[in-house]
C-alpha cells in the first residue's frame, strides 16, 4: 500500500493515569521518540503527531484520536502510527471497527510498531488476539482499581478527587481536607442568607452582583484542581450551584462515600447510589457549618416559601398546619387602599379548603382564616415569655417538659399498642375465615360465586389492616427510640435575649410546626386555638410555666 499523495500521516500516542504507574516506557516523551524515528527511517514525511494525555484505552471519546477519526472519515489521511495497538485503544469490538472496516473502506494504513502490525503487508492474523487481550487487560485493571476504591471507601478515606468549594486538600497530608478560608467565607455567606429567607435563585443573583468568583472559576484561579481548565464565565452562579452547596453534608465534617456507581469499565457513566448503600463516616475534616444552621436550613428548604404576586413572602409558609385535615395553611395577600396609598395585608387559610374540592356535596374542610399580624403577635409573645423564664429556670424548665414528654408517650404508645393488637385479633380472625370459607366451598354448602365474593371482601379488609398496623409498628418504634432533645432547644435560646421582631430565620430555629384550629364565636367575641410545637421538645404548657415562675 503506497502512501497517497497530499494525505496526512498521523503519528498518534496515548496515555493514561494507569500507564503512568508502569514507569516511563509508555510516557508520551518516549512514544514520540518511538514513532518520529520509525517515520523518519521509513519515509513517513511529513508527519503530524498528536497525542491524548490521561485517557483510558477503554475511552474513544479522547479530543485528538475524535480530530483524527474525524479526518478518516473526510478522507483525509493516508497512514496511522501507534507504538502498539494498545495505544490505539482497548475495547476489542471499537478497535476492530476503526481497523477492519473504517480504515479499510477509507484505505488508510495502520501500523503498530512494537507489535509488527502493518496493513500496508496484509493482514496479521495475530491483530485480533492482541486486541482481545489489550480488552482483558483494562478489564482485569478495573477490577483491582474497583476492589482498592472499595476497600478504600469503606475504611473511611476521603474517594471524591475534587475538595468541596470552601476546602482544599492539606499539603502535608493530601488525603486530609482544610478550611480554604476565603472560599469558606462565602459558603457561610449562603447558608446565613439561605437561614435569613433567601432563596437559591435571589442567593445566585445577589452573588452575581457582588462579581465573585463561583466554585469553579475560584478553584481554577486558585490552583486548588490540577489540570483545571476554565469555565466560560467564572463569575456567575446559577440556581443548580447555590442548591449543591446548600445541600451538601461535607459541611458538617461528614465524609460520605459511593455516591454514585457505573456499571462497568464499557459504561462508566456515574449513577446515584441509594442512601442505604451510601457509607457516612463522620468528623473526618474541619465542619464549616454548625449542625444548629444546618437543620434550619432543611427545614425551610422543605417548606419552600413562594413569593405572593404582591407584597412580601409568608413568615409562616411551610409551618402553619390545618389543625383539622392536617394540611398545610396558604398564603394570600389582600390590597387596601386608602388616601395614604396601598398596602398588603397578609392572611392564612386552609390550603384543602381553598382548592375547593367537593366531596358529596360539601367542601373537604373548613376555611381556618388568621391573619399573619394575629399569627405573629401570638408567637412573638409565646417566644418572649420562654426567653424571659427559662435563663432563669433551666431546670424546672427541662424537668416539666420531660415529665410531659414522659406522660406524652406512654399514653400516645399505649394508644397505639392497643390498635395494633386489635388490628392483629381481626387478621388472624380474618385467616380463620377466609379457611372455613374455603372448606364450606369445596364441600358444596356454598358456591363458588359466592365464595369469591366473600373471600374477596375478607382479603381486602386484611389487606387494608395489614397495612395499617405496619404503620402502627413503624411509629411505635420510632418513638420508643426517640428522646426529647431538651439541650439542644436550650441552646437555641441561650443565643437570644430578646427578640425585636420576628424573622424567617428565628421562626424555624424555635418551631417544628404551627396548629391553627377553626374560630368559634362565644357572646359575640371570636376565638381562635393555635398550638405552636417547638422543634426537640413539641408544645410547652404555658400555665404550667407561669406557675413556676415565668
Amino acid at each position: 500500500m503506497k502512501r497517497q499523495p497530499d494525505k496526512k500521516i498521523y503519528l498518534y500516542g496515548r496515555l493514561s493515569h494507569e500507564d503512568e504507574l508502569q514507569g516511563d516506557s509508555n510516557s508520551i516523551i518516549n512514544q514520540r521518540k518511538i514513532l518520529t524515528k520509525y517515520a523518519e527511517e521509513n519515509g513517513f514525511t511529513p508527519y503530524e503527531f498528536i497525542y491524548d494525555d490521561g485517557f483510558s484505552g477503554a475511552d474513544f471519546e479522547r479530543p485528538a484520536f475524535s480530530e483524527m477519526i474525524e479526518e478518516v472519515e473526510a478522507g483525509n489521511v493516508s497512514t496511522v502510527i501507534v507504538k502498539d495497538m494498545s495505544r490505539f485503544g482497548r475495547d476489542y469490538l471499537k478497535v476492530g471497527f476503526y481497523t477492519e472496516i473504517l480504515f479499510s473502506e477509507k484505505d488508510v494504513r495502520l501500523i503498530a510498531v512494537n507489535d509488527n502490525v502493518d496493513t500496508g503487508r496484509g493482514e496479521n492474523d495475530f491483530t485480533p488476539m492482541m486486541n482481545l487481550f489489550n480488552e482483558w487487560f483494562v478489564k482485569n485493571t478495573s477490577k483491582k482499581i474497583r476492589a482498592v476504591w472499595q476497600a478504600k471507601g469503606k475504611s473511611g478515606e476521603r474517594l471524591a478527587v475534587v475538595p468541596p468549594y470552601g476546602y482544599r486538600k492539606d499539603p502535608d497530608n493530601p488525603k486530609q481536607l482544610v478550611i480554604d478560608e476565603e472560599s469558606a467565607a462565602n459558603v457561610r455567606r449562603i447558608f446565613r442568607l439561605s437561614v435569613e429567607g433567601y432563596g437559591p435563585a435571589q442567593i445566585a443573583r445577589l452573588l452575581n452582583d457582588e462579581h465573585i468568583l463561583n466554585p469553579s472559576g475560584y478553584k481554577y484561579e486558585h490552583g486548588i484542581v490540577k489540570k483545571a481548565r476554565p469555565c466560560k464565565d467564572p463569575y456567575f452562579w446559577n440556581t443548580t450551584t447555590v442548591h449543591k452547596i446548600l445541600d451538601a453534608p461535607e459541611y458538617l465534617g461528614l465524609t460520605i462515600n459511593f455516591k454514585t456507581w457505573s456499571k462497568s469499565y464499557k459504561d462508566n457513566r456515574p449513577r446515584l447510589n441509594p442512601p442505604e448503600k451510601q457509607l457516612v463516616f463522620e468528623d473526618t475534616h474541619p465542619a464549616i457549618i454548625d449542625l444548629e444552621t444546618w437543620d434550619i436550613v432543611r427545614s425551610m428548604r422543605q417548606h419552600k416559601r413562594r413569593a405572593p404576586r404582591y407584597g412580601k413572602s409568608g413568615l409562616f409558609s411551610g409551618v402553619a398546619y390545618c389543625a383539622d385535615c392536617g394540611n398545610k395553611l396558604y398564603f394570600h395577600t389582600r390590597s387596601i387602599k386608602n388616601k395614604w396609598g396601598t398596602r398588603y395585608e397578609g392572611s392564612y387559610s386552609c390550603s384543602e379548603y381553598r382548592k375547593d374540592v367537593q366531596y358529596q356535596g360539601k367542601r373537604q374542610c373548613t376555611c381556618h382564616f388568621i391573619r399573619e399580624s394575629q399569627l405573629e403577635q401570638l408567637v412573638l409573645e409565646e417566644l418572649r415569655d420562654l426567653l424571659r423564664y427559662i435563663p432563669k429556670h433551666e431546670k424546672q424548665f427541662a424537668r416539666v417538659v420531660m415529665d410531659r414528654s414522659a406522660q406524652e408517650y406512654k399514653r400516645e404508645t399505649a394508644a397505639k399498642k392497643r390498635t395494633a393488637e386489635k388490628h392483629r385479633r381481626r387478621i388472624a380472625e380474618l385467616d380463620t375465615l377466609i379457611e372455613r370459607l374455603y372448606v364450606d366451598n369445596v364441600s358444596g354448602k356454598i358456591t363458588d360465586e359466592r365464595y369469591e365474593k366473600m373471600s374477596g371482601k375478607f382479603e381486602a379488609e386484611q389487606e387494608e389492616l395489614t397495612n395499617i398496623l405496619a404503620s402502627l409498628e413503624t411509629e411505635i418504634a420510632a418513638e420508643e427510640s426517640q428522646a426529647v432533645n431538651v439541650d439542644r432547644f436550650l441552646s437555641v435560646v441561650r443565643r437570644y435575649t430578646e427578640i425585636e421582631e420576628l424573622t424567617p430565620a428565628i421562626v424555624h430555629e424555635f418551631i417544628d410546626r404551627i396548629i391553627v384550629h377553626e374560630p368559634e364565636q362565644a357572646r359575640g367575641d371570636r376565638r381562635q386555638k393555635v398550638e405552636i410545637i417547638y422543634n426537640n421538645i413539641g408544645a410547652v404548657d404555658r400555665l404550667a410555666l407561669k406557675g413556676l415562675g415565668a
